[in-house]
């Protein structure tokens, strides 16, 4: 059983979520060339500073998984949490990288289930280590080799744009990046205060795949990631509800 409505509603699991989720929504399409801004853009430079996340930092996010028509399964709700246990790794090549422990639902076995990579830059740009590997694996059962993918580039203009790789085996199908910009307000509890972050977003496309990404830098926080369903594969939403700082 599903519920929820759709495209800009359907980002609202069920009504109590307005009191703690989004308060504005965006969708966008994308164009751009491999890993770099294109011109000209339009909209102002983004004045978005890095993520700074210190050990001990721990964020929990409520998720849902998306029917093949984009509604929330109410059924698949989980609250996966992620604890950030190293901000100056070097690892795969990359130095001052951020290790973060992501866990399933609290109760829910293995224990742990996954370890993440990123380079949080502070122009604001996004790193993450495997993350179109881990997308083709998880919709297609396709191995791609995982490389340094670069998810958010908050360093470009509103509208600016950039080609974060391929999410084929040959190499043909690029995912690309666009500066979705200023996205509003969203309530999230910061170490047990109700608090509002201000969002910045990314949307990230290819003919297959299509991702929302909404982050703050003040305080820092991965605010909301969407991805879309396709006939092949059920998208999730996620947004976090709570963020502990250390």
């Amino acid at each position: 059983m599903s519920s929820g409505g759709r495209r800009a509603l359907r980002l609202l699991p069920h009504a109590g979520v307005c009191a703690s989720a989004l308060l504005f929504v965006f969708l966008a399409q994308v164009e751009g060339c491999r890993d770099n801004g294109t011109g000209p853009s339009s909209g102002s430079p983004q004045t978005v500073s890095g993520l700074v996340f210190a050990v001990g930092d721990s964020l929990v996010f409520e998720s849902w998984g998306l029917d093949p028509s984009g509604y929330t399964i109410t059924s698949s709700h989980t609250s996966p949490v992620w604890r950030v246990y190293a901000v100056s790794d070097t690892f795969a090549g990359a130095s001052n990288v951020s290790s973060i422990a992501e866990y399933p639902d609290p109760g829910t076995s293995p224990a742990k289930s996954d370890t993440l990579h990123f380079q949080f830059l502070p122009s604001g740009d996004i790193y993450q280590y495997g993350f179109i590997a881990s997308v083709v694996g998880r919709r297609e059962g396709v191995h791609l080799a995982p490389a340094w993918d670069r998810i958010a580039a908050l360093s470009l203009p509103t509208n600016g744009t950039w080609a974060v790789g391929t999410v084929d085996s040959g190499g043909t199908d690029v995912l690309r990046g666009t500066v979705t910009g200023d996205q509003g307000y969203f309530t999230a509890a910061l170490n047990g205060v109700r608090t509002v972050f201000h969002g910045y977003g990314v949307s990230l496309s290819s003919s297959d795949v299509e991702y929302s990404i909404v982050i703050s830098d003040v305080p820092p926080a991965v605010l909301l990631v969407r991805e879309e369903s396709t006939p092949i594969a059920n998208g999730f939403l996620r947004y976090l509800a709570s963020l502990a700082k250390h």
